[in-house]
């Protein structure tokens, strides 16, 4: 990317990245851009005026606000990849198992996947998500209660958490907001973190998923250290975690299969 592109064009890959990620940075995006820092500054300061995002010191984040990207705007992000994601993590789910799910566009990808196997039980906070598997008759699928979130399309919060706390699964089957090689997941929403938590807490083993927007990046709440990470699906080459967490098998997903 040149020096040359237009603004409002910038702007939109700006957005793009910050609805994807939770945060973005002005060295980064100098960086990305070809461009001097001062300029990415000034782009985040046009941005924060028309209320789309916060800046912060080196950057920005994202505001939980009505100029929130909708769900079918962020579900376009990186579709392929999740499609080559939640492909590949379905692989190890067998008839009979009993899955948690959260919701996110991933994870509801990998529902779509999922539904085709006869004899599952699937626990989630998504109505989407219980929907979808609903769809084979042969799939059990219990929807946890909760105060709904519209703008997340999931159910949230204390009573959620306690619903979760009465069932034992095979696997929890998460998204992430970021992925950190030293410290592990993490998501940008503290209550979408902590119901990440409670499934993973009730599970065998946790099966995470992730796009490469997702890697080597931060957020606000950390979900789990790599030691409590079974299955690593991502399409990100680039994640190497240290060598104290051997435990996590990374699964690498190429999207380039599904076109």
């Amino acid at each position: 990317m040149t020096e040359g592109r237009p603004s409002n064009l910038r702007h939109q890959a700006i957005l793009e990245q910050l609805f994807s990620n939770g945060q973005v940075f002005v060295h980064d995006l100098a960086e990305q851009f070809n461009v001097a820092q001062e300029t990415i500054r000034r782009d985040l300061t046009k941005l924060e005026s028309q209320k789309l995002l916060k800046k912060v010191h080196g950057g920005a984040v994202n505001i939980q606000s009505k100029f929130e990207r909708d769900f079918s705007e962020r579900a376009k992000l990186a579709a392929d990849e999740k499609k080559a994601i939640a492909m590949k993590a379905a692989e190890f789910i067998k008839s009979g198992d009993t899955l948690l799910i959260d919701f996110g566009t991933t994870t509801m990808e990998f529902a779509q996947q999922v539904k085709n196997i006869d004899g599952l039980t699937v626990i989630t906070n998504s109505p989407l998500i219980a929907g979808i598997v609903q769809e084979n008759m042969t799939i059990d699928a219990i929807l946890i209660g909760g105060q709904f979130s519209g703008s997340k399309f999931a159910c949230l919060g204390a009573i959620t958490l306690k619903n979760i706390g009465e069932f034992s699964a095979d696997y929890a089957v998460i998204g992430v907001g970021a992925i950190d090689a030293n410290k592990g997941i993490m998501n940008q929403n503290i209550d979408e973190a902590a119901v990440a938590r409670k499934m993973m807490e009730n599970s065998d083993k946790l099966i995470v998923l992730a796009d490469s927007t997702k890697s080597n990046k931060h957020a606000i709440s950390l979900v789990s250290g790599w030691e409590n990470v079974d299955i690593l699906v991502t399409t990100s080459r680039d994640i190497k975690i240290t060598e104290a967490n051997k435990k996590t098998k990374i699964i690498f997903a190429d999207a380039e299969d599904n076109r």
